[in-house]
């Protein structure tokens, strides 16, 4: 059991609050909401101290794991408001053949349609992979530490999962 001091959290806090709100901000592309889930995942960590051991993962590693669960039930309860409609503008973009074009529409303000596109296109696994792919500063080598799956997995995943996805895109433009 880990017994900490306000002092030891703060430190944690300190080190690690900008970065797990910035993953976090990345995924909702909403200020307000990351600041929110942000103090809930250090509530969390906070209160779950005593459960980490640091002979599995490093504590980053660990807070991340936090922010990412709790990031996806927040869309789970959230999922509703959003409505996948795409123009033909967007579904040509996304067309190209650039294997980029995900991360440049994560990084716009089109956010929430390719989160809703990958939540109803790929499966538990590679959402997960791809989340951590797209919204997290980790690395292959750490999102696969973190999983705990071989780094190869993660790259072959990666990979599969944009094909799936602009296979989606493909589709819902010919419907």
């Amino acid at each position: 059991m880990n017994i900490i001091t306000d002092k030891e959290f703060e430190d944690i806090m300190r080190q690690y609050y900008n970065e797990i709100f910035h993953y976090i901000r990345k995924q909702t592309n909403n200020t307000e909401d990351a600041k929110d889930l942000t103090q809930d995942v250090f509530m969390k960590v906070y209160n779950n101290l005593n459960s980490y051991n640091p002979k599995k993962a490093s504590i980053r590693t660990w807070i991340y794991r936090i922010a990412h669960n709790h990031t996806i039930n927040h869309f789970k309860t959230k999922y509703h408001q959003y409505k996948l409609d795409f123009d033909d503008e967007y579904l040509n973009y996304m067309k190209q053949s650039d294997d980029a074009i995900l991360e440049k529409l994560i990084q716009g303000e089109d956010i929430q349609k390719v989160i809703v596109l990958m939540n109803k296109t790929l499966n538990k696994k590679h959402l997960k992979i791809m989340n951590l792919y797209f919204f997290s500063e980790l690395s292959y080598k750490e999102i696969a530490k973190l999983l705990k799956s071989p780094i190869k997995t993660i790259y072959n995943t990666i990979n599969v999962s944009i094909n799936k996805l602009k296979e989606k895109m493909e589709d819902i433009q010919n419907e």
